[in-house]
């Protein structure tokens, strides 16, 4: 029932933080962009879809998602800034009426500290919005919850750990709770004319679940490249291929296949 819905309210949690310095609006040097984008707390507007192919074994284990995200950054006085992430997934399950439509949404809002000898930290808050449009895609409560991280990142390697923990706050009356812990590490490596791959690994601890369902352990091999077309517009193309060690359920795909298209844009494109 919650096949896509419980990992989108984690990914919420993970998308506050990756490696990376807070920084200006990126140029138009590819590789300089790449490392900008492989944090979403730099002062870089974008806007990315990313569509995944879900393959596995038994009904409900085949389909698509599509996740679309908003990064916009609000930069403050002395280097501090707050960047904010939303993310609207999209579900599609061959031969399953019940897990097509939108998934809840996920809004992060993450305050961050000017960076110090390549290491920085950030504190926020995550929030699941109630907007499945079927039972199967989401939890269909609200849900928040608070989120600390901290990373590296020099001119070729970017590392970082996060963790957040989420609550329900409240929603339809019978709907399962929401009790999630969230730890995202993520690392990756720069390899020149705007290459860059990397290893994503999380691990979800879901309370109100049962056994080995309470646990959600994915990791994920990615490669993508900067294509720039001026100091404040480029596209980075992506491709990632994540396996399940533990999926967290009956209804979860043992392997994902993906596609990310991140549409960087002048920084006032979005709100000013």
């Amino acid at each position: 029932m919650r096949y896509f819905g419980l990992r989108r309210a984690a990914m919420c949690c993970g998308l506050a933080l990756a490696g990376g310095a807070v920084a200006q609006q990126a140029p138009g040097d590819p590789n300089v962009l790449a490392r900008s984008l492989a944090n979403p707390l730099a002062s870089v507007t974008s806007l990315s879809t990313e569509v995944r192919m879900a393959a596995g074994q038994g009904l409900g284990r085949h389909g698509l998602v599509n996740d679309v995200t908003l990064t916009k950054p609000f930069e403050l006085p002395q280097a501090w800034a707050i960047v904010t992430n939303t993310v609207l997934p999209t579900t599609i399950i061959q031969n399953s009426a019940e897990f097509r439509g939108l998934g809840d949404a996920n809004i992060a809002a993450v305050l961050v500290a000017p960076p110090r000898d390549n290491v920085f930290v950030g504190a926020g808050v995550v929030t699941v919005l109630p907007s499945a449009s079927r039972a199967g895609l989401g939890a269909r409560n609200w849900a928040s919850g608070p989120f600390v991280g901290v990373g590296y990142q020099d001119d070729v390697i970017s590392a970082n750990l996060k963790l957040s923990q989420g609550w329900t706050l409240g929603g339809p009356a019978g709907q399962t709770r929401t009790t999630l812990t969230a730890l995202r590490s993520q690392f990756s490596a720069g390899l020149g004319d705007g290459w860059s791959a990397g290893v994503n690994g999380e691990a979800d601890y879901d309370w109100e679940g049962t056994g080995r369902a309470r646990w959600t352990v994915p990791v994920s091999l990615t490669l993508s490249r900067v294509l720039t077309f001026s100091d404040d517009r480029a596209l980075q193309i992506g491709g990632l291929i994540t396996h399940y060690a533990m999926t967290g359920g009956p209804q979860r795909a043992v392997w994902e296949f993906g596609l990310s298209l991140t549409f960087v844009v002048p920084r006032d494109y979005f709100l000013r």
